[in-house]
């Protein structure tokens, strides 16, 4: 051996009490290299096993680096607890801007129910001095106004299925200016009808013969004309409107199925997915004209536009009218000085359809609440397969599972409970996604148990 290969002070063969020596056999030649333990470890890792085959440098981004990366990363704490805060935050932000979307829409979808559909201004006979007690100073005896219906949504009753709405009266001179309220003392755009304009509902109106015989000068002229009576001779006014602003009235409009043959979309049964429909028909008589014809009821009146305002808890209504009073749309005169009954309408009346559906957030709730049981059911059977049927015996070890099961048992029913607007229990919904699931973790439960009772057994019969 040379001087080189002895030294131990070399820095090719200094060898310290930790280090490990590779011994390599070349022409009876023993070679030691200065290696530690940890530099021995990494080098095997790069350079291959016992069998001394070399492999390639660990590669970035592959499955081992990540690991290896994360390891390290967790002994120091600082990047994985930043990852799981930034998680948290970002959870939280997305929930938020999730529900706030749904909230501006539901203030979308109330703005734009609450305006008026009008149709052309349309009205049964009228004489001259009528015309002109309702209409403003200095406005010309052919200015046209219209009568227009507001509601409030009070309230809506799954069970009774009755939407209540408190109606009161507006009033326009034209169609082209915004509609005010009845008997504002401090508005010269707003009238008061001395008698009232009285309200019926259900019902509907026929023309009827109101010739009438006016002074003219000293002459009397007799006037050919036509109005309209409402045609349920026995049916009453359920509300005035029209002499004071507060004037109001109260109805209950009952719903049923939109669809049918569509289970998904039946009432309750289909929740969130179902769809409610209603109807009502107002019918408007100007109480002065009928006293001027002398018929009773015969003051019909046209009911030009319909407004809905505010809303109902996790209850979404829309609403479409027709108004049979008039001609086709667009029309804006009809005469009703012809002896021929033929031209006019057969009816006069307002028919207001109601639509009600579950808004978007109550949907994606419900949706989501089912998503969860199934998630939390299907990790619960597999858990289980995995102890049993793999016969994992350490995943049977202590109460962690049985635990689980037990307590997902009760906590998973306990989430539709509080799904907002839910129908008693019975829904399509609770048979898809409630019920399933809480079999499911009862099975599992009960599988889990035995399989505990079992392996107790066998071990105290080996004993």
């Amino acid at each position: 051996m040379t001087d080189y290969e002895k030294t131990p002070r070399s820095p090719t063969t200094a060898i310290t009490a930790t280090s490990r020596s590779f011994m390599l056999k070349s022409d009876d030649i023993e070679v030691q290299r200065p290696v530690d333990e940890v530099h021995f470890k990494d080098e095997k890792e790069l350079e291959g096993g016992s069998d001394g085959r070399s492999i390639a440098p660990m590669r970035k981004y592959t499955i081992h680096w990540w690991k290896k990366t994360w390891d390290g990363a967790i002994r120091i704490g600082t990047w994985p607890r930043l990852l799981y805060c930034a998680i948290g935050l970002i959870f939280l932000a997305c929930w938020i801007g999730i529900m706030l979307s749904f909230v501006g829409a539901e203030v979308l979808h109330g703005q734009s129910r609450g305006g008026s559909k009008l149709r052309a201004n349309l009205f049964p006979a009228e004489t001259k001095n009528l015309q002109e007690s309702v209409h403003r100073q200095n406005a010309g005896s052919d200015a046209e106004y219209t009568i227009l219906l507001k509601g409030s949504l009070v309230n809506f009753d799954m069970e009774k299925r009755n939407l209540a709405i408190s109606w009161s009266g507006l009033f326009s001179y034209n169609k082209s200016e915004e509609p005010v309220e009845f008997g504002l003392a401090d508005d010269p755009n707003s009238p008061s009808f001395e008698y009232g304009i009285e309200i019926y509902r259900d019902v509907s109106s026929e023309p009827v013969n109101a010739t009438y015989v006016e002074e003219d000068g000293n002459v009397n002229v007799t006037s050919w004309a036509w109005t309209y009576r409402v045609d349920n001779r026995t049916a009453k006014p359920i509300g005035v409107i029209g002499k004071h602003s507060w004037d109001s009235f109260d109805t209950d409009i009952t719903f049923t199925q939109k669809r049918a043959k569509d289970a998904w979309r039946q009432p309750l049964l289909g929740y969130p997915f179902d769809q409610w429909h209603g109807e009502i028909v107002f019918v408007a008589n100007n109480v002065i004209v009928a006293d001027f014809f002398n018929i009773t009821a015969g003051g019909v009146m046209e009911i030009a536009g319909i407004q809905l305002a505010d809303s109902t808890l996790n209850w979404r209504f829309t609403f479409e009218f027709d108004n049979t009073c008039g001609g086709p749309e667009g029309t804006s005169t009809i005469d009703y000085t012809t002896p021929n009954v033929s031209t006019l309408p057969r009816f006069c009346h307002t028919k207001i359809e109601f639509d009600g559906v579950r808004p978007p957030l109550l949907i994606f709730c419900a949706v989501a609440a089912v998503l969860v049981n199934w998630s939390c059911a299907l990790f619960i059977f597999v858990l289980t397969c995995e102890a049993i049927i793999m016969r994992r015996s350490y995943m049977l070890q202590g109460t962690d599972i049985l635990s689980m099961c037990f307590t997902a048992l009760f906590a998973l029913p306990t989430i539709r409970s509080l799904l907002p607007g839910a129908p008693a229990y019975g829904a399509i919904i609770d048979l898809v996604g409630i019920l399933p699931c809480t079999l499911i973790v009862a099975l599992c439960a009960v599988c889990v148990s035995v399989a505990k009772l079992n392996k107790r057994y066998k071990s105290q019969k080996e004993e």
